[in-house]
């Protein structure tokens, strides 16, 4: 790019239509998608929850304080992302996540304006404009960073643009404006930022504007990593902070080696759509090249490397100006060329490299244009997982609305969790790191409520296969139906809530024991190696009632977990789990000498009409994906629903 900056201190909105346009299907395509993702309980509260629940601390007093599991912890102890501060007004107004979601889209859009000023002041070419605004707008690794939850990186990407075009400009307070929102937004931002100062110090001539930020980002980054950070961590002193910060992300190397060749693969699709061209521009790839190393050798949850997670947005706004530059080298080569010689054309080579870009990101993003967003394959696509929405989540409105209590505190499920982010402490069920059953007894005392999922339908394809499986929070539901503190008091759909200290008469019973006699009306019915020997239904008061089953073990039991299921009629969502065999004595550890006896408490919700339905039972597959749904591809083999009796309900 020539290094000869303009002098244009007053930006004005581009009247391109085309551009417009663009930015308009992108922001829905985003938006859309963002909203549909939660919307289907498919966005954690790692990352979405925790955010959301940091910015309504503010609303609280507290400094964007969210729950870990060591406890409550502020953001500011962590990456310092002190820009979630300017969406407080909007949670004030808002509180839940879509207005983040909503916000982060938008301003990602808005990115293109930039560039698109950036290309048409350099090239003098609306088409090449055009051409590297959808280069910002369609590259790969900036629209999964926007559908990768919300996150303080994604919102500097716009931002830095917004800089590089001040500077270009020469519209230094302007560009002071956006480098300290850009700094502003998570702690590591320093490292590009000061990339961009020595850029400019090195090859743009603008040394004094250079100097100033290199000594601000060195600054800032100093202060708030070794400083900052320590202040909201009281319990650690600043070293203790840095070095747990550092372990988190880099302490196990050795697993480098191992993951090299995805890490590879992840680092040609951060750079690789734009170098046909951008390689002439390579001096604006320098600023983003340490963070880029930094995350491709990171260990730390997660394959944070891969090319999908939202720390690379860091990146787009120097391939963007990698492009650009290339494209002005290539113009001047040819402005400069004798009569007769034979250069490259920039405007093809351009509109090549944005061709490039676009069937990268057809192929390599999960979105309408990519062929396989329509298979609805496990966690992509149109799949419950991921941008579909399953009749189980209209059961979760309902019953996270009438059920759980605001405020509390509470423990729940990891995909439940960003529905209730309004309160001062919210812990999840299970971690990711914990193999289960771990972690949650010793955070129980901390809350009042837990909820949990029997029916975890949260799944994703990985090398080993489609995963987790719907007994995610087995060990964990089973700990809580042993603790004496604590009672299940409505249950629906496999969906759980228990409270501290409950009332007796409200707790829904689930017990179970090995017996050698049938004390209910007899049956006769064999479901695979599980045997029905007995079943009765009773009605407690108004729609309580009280099942119970005999079981007996017919052959050897299931080498994989089963659950049972019952179903009241055709109602999808009338389906009761048999906590007492699916967690208290599964049929996997039952003896082959003694019946098992199992009763549970349930109460009929209100919207299920009054009337008499026929009950049904199966045993599903408790590692097969669609178990959680009662689906018939999770009968194990032989197996299939059985209609045991009727239920009269008032």
């Amino acid at each position: 790019m020539d290094t000869t900056f303009t002098e244009d201190r007053t930006p004005s909105l581009p009247r391109d239509r085309f551009l417009w346009v663009a930015m308009l299907v992108v922001a829905a395509v985003l938006v859309g998608l963002s909203l549909a993702r939660y919307w289907g309980y498919n966005a954690g509260m790692l990352d979405l929850g925790n955010m959301t629940q940091a910015i309504l601390s503010v609303l609280r007093g507290q400094p964007l304080v969210t729950t870990g599991p060591g406890g409550n912890v502020s953001r500011l102890a962590g990456h310092v992302e002190v820009i979630y501060l300017a969406f407080v007004p909007l949670l004030a107004l808002w509180p839940n996540p879509q207005p983040l979601l909503i916000g982060q889209a938008l301003l990602m859009v808005a990115g293109a304006l930039p560039a698109y000023r950036m290309a048409l002041r350099h090239l003098e070419d609306v088409a090449a404009a055009r051409s590297v605004a959808l280069i910002y707008l369609l590259y790969p690794v900036a629209l999964t960073a926007v559908l990768f939850d919300f996150h303080g990186d994604t919102l500097a990407m716009p931002l830095l643009l917004f800089a590089l075009d001040a500077a270009d400009r020469q519209a230094w307070r302007w560009y002071a404006f956006w480098i300290a929102l850009s700094l502003l937004s998570k702690v590591y931002v320093a490292a590009p930022v000061f990339g961009i100062g020595a850029f400019l110090w090195f090859w743009a001539e603008r040394r004094r504007a250079g100097t100033w930020t290199m000594l601000a980002a060195a600054l800032y980054g100093s202060v708030v990593f070794f400083g900052v950070r320590g202040l909201f961590e009281p319990s650690a002193t600043g070293l203790a902070v840095t070095s747990g910060y550092v372990n988190h992300y880099y302490g196990n190397l050795s697993q480098v080696w191992g993951t090299l060749l995805p890490r590879l693969v992840s680092a040609l699709l951060v750079f690789g759509p734009v170098l046909f061209l951008g390689w002439r521009g390579w001096r604006w790839l320098l600023p983003a090249a340490p963070l880029t190393l930094a995350v491709l050798l990171s260990t730390g949850p997660g394959a944070v490397y891969h090319y999908a997670y939202h720390h690379y947005a860091l990146v787009v706004p120097f391939v963007v100006m990698a492009v650009i530059d290339g494209a002005v080298r290539l113009r001047q080569q040819a402005a400069e060329a004798a009569p007769g010689e034979r250069v490259r054309q920039w405007k093809p080579d351009l509109i090549f490299t944005t061709v490039i870009v676009a069937v990268v990101s057809l192929l390599m993003v999960d979105q309408p244009l990519n062929p396989r967003f329509w298979l609805a394959l496990p966690g992509q696509g149109l799949d419950h997982a991921r941008y579909g929405r399953a009749a189980r989540d209209e059961v979760k409105d309902r019953f996270l609305a009438a059920e759980v209590p605001e405020a509390v505190p509470l423990a729940a499920s990891m995909f439940l969790a960003p529905r209730l982010v309004d309160r001062e402490k919210l812990y999840l069920v299970r971690y990711p790191d914990d193999p289960g059953g771990e972690r949650l007894p010793s955070l129980l005392p901390d809350v009042e409520y837990v909820l949990a999922d029997a029916l975890f339908d949260w799944r994703t394809l990985t090398d080993a296969g489609i995963l987790p499986t719907v007994a995610y929070e087995e060990a964990e539901i089973r700990a809580l139906l042993s603790d004496p503190a604590f009672g299940l008091v409505a249950a629906r759909d496999g969906l759980l809530l228990f409270q501290r200290d409950a009332p007796a008469a409200q707790v829904l019973s689930n017990t179970v024991t090995l017996t050698s006699t049938v004390e209910v009306s007899a049956k006769s019915l064999d479901l695979g190696p599980a045997t029905l020997r007995g079943f009765a239904v009773n009605e407690r008061e108004g729609r309580r009632f009280e099942a119970t089953f005999v079981w007996e073990l017919n052959g050897s039991p299931p080498a994989t977990p089963w659950v049972a299921i019952s179903q009241l009629g055709v109602a999808s969502d009338a389906r009761l789990v048999h906590l007492p065999t699916y967690v208290m004595q599964p049929i996997t550890t039952w003896p082959a000498d003694q019946l098992i006896y199992e009763r549970f408490v349930f109460e009929v919700p209100d919207d299920i009409p009054a009337g008499r339905y026929e009950w049904q039972v199966a045993w599903y597959d408790a590692t097969h994906p669609e178990a959680a749904f009662s689906d018939g591809e999770a009968l194990p083999p032989g197996i299939e629903p059985v209609v045991v009796g009727t239920i009269l309900v008032p």
